[in-house]
C-alpha cells in the first residue's frame, strides 16, 4: 500500500518547485521564435534582470543550465594559458575551477571547506604574492548549493581594491539570485553567473551571465570567444512571456 497522494514534490536544493501559476502560464504553443512578441519581450525581460542583480550593466541570456553559463562566462574573459584562482567552500566552487581548466586555463583552488566561508585575510595574503598581476580572475560563489555557507562578496571586492589587483571578480549567484541580498554594482562585481531553476522558480533551461564595462574591455580583447558564448554578438533566446492566468500578455514582463 503506498501512501502517496497528489503531486510529487521535490524538496532539493533546486530545481525549486515551480508555482501553479507559473506551470499553468507554459500550456500553450511554441511561437514564432523570429518575429512578434518573442522578439519585443527581451529588453523588458533583460530589464528586469538587471533589476533582480542590482546592475546597470547588461545581462547575456543563454540556453543552458548553470554549468553553460559558467563557461559562458570563462569564454568571455579568460584566455588559455592565463591564471584564475577560485575561492571555494563547496562542490560547485571547484567544479567552477575544472571547468576553467577544461577551457585551458591555469586554475588555482583554494579549498576552506564545506563547514566555514571563504576567508578574506587569505585572499589579502595570495595577491599579495602576485606581483606580476598573473591572476586574471577571482572566481567565487555568493553561497555553494553544496554547502550553503554564504561568504562576504563586499569584503572580497576591499582585498582586491586594498591590494591594487586589477583581477575581476567572478560571482556565482545560482543558488542565491532573487533568493538573498546581491548588490552587483555596489559590491563592485565584474561579472555574475546566475540560472533561472532556483530563486526565480521557473523551469531550468536558461543560464544568466551579467558583466560590467571593465569585464565589457577584457572580451574585446580576446583573440577567439566561441561564437555560441560571445556575449557581444549571440542572439536572444526563444522565451515567450505568458500572464499567470494562461492568457498572452498585453506587455513585457
Amino acid at each position: 500500500m503506498t501512501l502517496a497522494n497528489g503531486r510529487e514534490y521535490l524538496a532539493i536544493p533546486g530545481p525549486s518547485v515551480i508555482p501553479d501559476r507559473v506551470l499553468q502560464a507554459m500550456h500553450r504553443p511554441s511561437p514564432n521564435i523570429y518575429e512578434g512578441e518573442l522578439v519585443d519581450m527581451v529588453s523588458g525581460l533583460k530589464r528586469d534582470l538587471r533589476s533582480v542583480a542590482r546592475t546597470k550593466h547588461d545581462v547575456a541570456i543563454y540556453v543552458g543550465n548553470g554549468h553553460a553559463a559558467w563557461e559562458a562566462a570563462l569564454s568571455n574573459v579568460l584566455a588559455p594559458g592565463e591564471e584564475a584562482l577560485v575561492l571555494s567552500n563547496g562542490w560547485f566552487g571547484k567544479g567552477w575551477g575544472e571547468m576553467g581548466r577544461g577551457l585551458g586555463a591555469e586554475v588555482e583552488v583554494q579549498d576552506f571547506g564545506s563547514d566555514t566561508v571563504v576567508d578574506p585575510n587569505w585572499l589579502a595574503t595570495r595577491l599579495g604574492q602576485d606581483k606580476g598581476q598573473k591572476i586574471k580572475a577571482v572566481m567565487v560563489c555568493q553561497t555553494d548549493t553544496s554547502s550553503s555557507g554564504r561568504n562576504d562578496i563586499p569584503a572580497l571586492r576591499k582585498v582586491l581594491d586594498e591590494t591594487g589587483h586589477p583581477a575581476l571578480l567572478m560571482v556565482d549567484c545560482i543558488a542565491s539570485l532573487a533568493c538573498d541580498r546581491y548588490e552587483m554594482d555596489a559590491w563592485g562585481v565584474d561579472v555574475t553567473v546566475g540560472a533561472c531553476q532556483k530563486g526565480l522558480m521557473v523551469p531550468p533551461g536558461l543560464g544568466l551571465v551579467y558583466f560590467n564595462d571593465k569585464a565589457t574591455a577584457i572580451r574585446t580583447k580576446m583573440s577567439r570567444v566561441s561564437r555560441h558564448w560571445d556575449w557581444t554578438t549571440r542572439a536572444d533566446p526563444e522565451i515567450f512571456p505568458m500572464n499567470f492566468n494562461g492568457t498572452a500578455p498585453t506587455h513585457h514582463l
